[in-house]
């Protein structure tokens, strides 16, 4: 079956027979991206007039993403700001676009913060995250943004550079680390940003004797997607310090619980699962191997059982991001007498922060390829090399592990995919691998075919890519549908939807 077909997300209850020969993982897929690229003309027209690889953003679709989670504090009643965050993708479309709703925005650079201002970010909405140089932090403060700060260091120099601000104090959070455990144990894991949380009550006395120079918002913190052991730990401390400091006269307006919500990639539970039993499957040679080298993607062959864990991420979840926010805030907390954190926060009149920076750009962006050609590897698999390469999808550290969907250019003399193909690049190098395992289209892209790769836009696209070889580097584009069904494209640095909507542009 082929994969250019709306793709609904399925629970299943029952167990299919594993389908041994051509497993699949179908992608998740906006309507409007599949009715985009059911538009093969236009398609085809974009990558051969723009070039190979090529990434195509849907603008509109971001709008939906925030609308989802400021859903999340309206239905709860609590006051805040959903943050998008620019680290994820380049896209200065998403930004155009997000810069017309309430939505802040969170940057990680000076560059980044260049852009949010010429985006049309007011600096009221924007926040200042990640490692900082002395240029970056002057801009900051001279713009009146917010400013996370996670160290000492950092933290004196903007209290000495606020007298630069537009309004005497600069704003700041306080971004913390290294939380405790509590009841729930687990490893702990060192890291690199962040105060650790020992320090708070020195960082609280010096907030104190800085308080006419520094307006200081909350405290902050950050988790990885699916990190629900430390999450509860990390939002009760920093609850105990925010009350602390309201009763010492700071007055924090703000917890900010930074991001780490869900995506859901692949749209059906039970091919999801098919196709991870399959995997083992192979690694214990019940099967034709389904990974490059019988690489395994994780999971390995010892005496005869298998051992090892995947080296990508889930790919299904029952959830969406906004769910999983929902969930996390309405969970009860055990050291407040099991009061949830949106109850905590509403009955307190703290405002709740989030950095949805995965989910927030979900379905926003697609890549595409060229099929350079077919051909035999040195053990019979049979390879598709694409006009792009690993830094084009970070293959090195994101698995997609999502079909494609195929757009053959013609529809005859196709010779059937009976057992699967394995997509390759264009570096002259042995392990440029665009996906480490097989997938099973129904028949073998040939030179001049286009190859979709659905849901690129959160730290796939942009976020490794290099000139390495003098290989290209992908344009993008911006799509939006009309209301006639149809589809209007810009240079993604030219799309500016103020225009658009005035029908000044063409």
């Amino acid at each position: 079956m082929s994969p250019v077909v709306e793709y609904q997300t399925q629970d299943h209850e029952e167990t299919r027979s594993p389908q041994r020969l051509r497993p699949q993982v179908s992608p998740v897929m906006h309507p409007a991206i599949q009715r985009f690229l059911q538009n093969r003309k236009l398609v085809f027209e974009l990558l051969d007039g723009f070039g190979s690889p090529l990434n195509v953003m849907f603008p509109h679709h971001i709008l939906e993403s925030i609308a989802k989670f400021e859903g999340v504090l309206a239905e709860r009643q609590l006051e805040g700001r959903v943050f998008y965050t620019s680290k994820p993708n380049k896209s200065i479309s998403l930004k155009r676009q997000a810069a017309l709703t309430k939505a802040g925005l969170d940057v990680s650079s000076e560059g980044e913060l260049k852009l949010a201002l010429a985006a049309g970010f007011d600096p009221s909405r924007i926040e200042a995250t990640g490692p900082k140089n002395m240029d970056y932090l002057a801009l900051g403060v001279q713009q009146g943004i917010i400013i996370a700060v996670d160290n000492l260091t950092e933290l004196q120099q903007v209290t000495a550079m606020s007298k630069y601000s537009p309004k005497g104090k600069t704003r700041i959070l306080v971004r913390l680390n290294g939380f405790d455990s509590g009841p729930i144990k687990f490893t702990a894991q060192d890291g690199i940003l962040g105060f650790p949380i020992k320090d708070a009550p020195a960082i609280i006395e010096y907030l104190l004797k800085n308080k006419d120079t520094l307006d200081f918002q909350g405290f902050s913190f950050n988790f990885y997607a699916g990190d629900y052991n430390r999450r509860p730990a990390a939002i009760e401390a920093t609850l105990r310090l925010t009350f602390e400091c309201n009763r010492r006269g700071l007055a924090p307006k703000a917890l900010n619980i930074g991001g780490g919500y869900v995506l859901r990639y692949a749209a059906d539970q039970n091919e999801w699962n098919t196709y991870i039993e399959e995997l083992k499957a192979s690694v214990l040679g019940e099967r034709t191997s389904l990974t490059w080298n019988d690489s395994g993607l994780g999971f390995r062959r010892e005496e005869g059982v298998l051992r090892g864990a995947p080296t990508f991420l889930e790919h299904y979840h029952k959830t969406s991001g906004h769910e999983d926010l929902a969930a996390i805030i309405d969970a009860p907390l055990q050291s407040f007498d099991g009061y949830s954190t949106a109850r905590l926060l509403s009955e307190n009149m703290i405002e709740l922060w989030v950095e949805p920076g995965r989910a927030m750009v979900d379905q926003c962006g697609i890549t595409l390829a060229h099929v350079n050609m077919s051909k035999k590897s040195m053990m019979g698999h049979e390879l598709v090399a694409l006009d792009m390469n690993r830094s084009n999808l970070n293959s090195n550290q994101l698995q997609l592990m999502t079909d494609p969907v195929v757009l053959y250019r013609q529809d005859k003399h196709r010779m059937p995919a009976t057992d699967g193909v394995m997509y390759v690049g264009n570096l002259c190098l042995s392990h440029d691998m665009i996906q480490y395992h097989k997938t099973f289209p129904d028949f073998i892209p040939q030179t001049g075919d286009a190859v979709a790769f659905i849901n690129t836009a959160a730290y796939q696209m942009d976020f490794s890519e290099t000139h390495v070889l003098r290989q290209r580097i992908a344009e993008k584009v911006a799509v939006i549908e009309t209301a006639d069904g149809g589809f209007r494209w810009f240079k993604d640095d030219l799309y500016n939807p103020i225009t658009l909507e005035m029908g000044i542009k063409p």
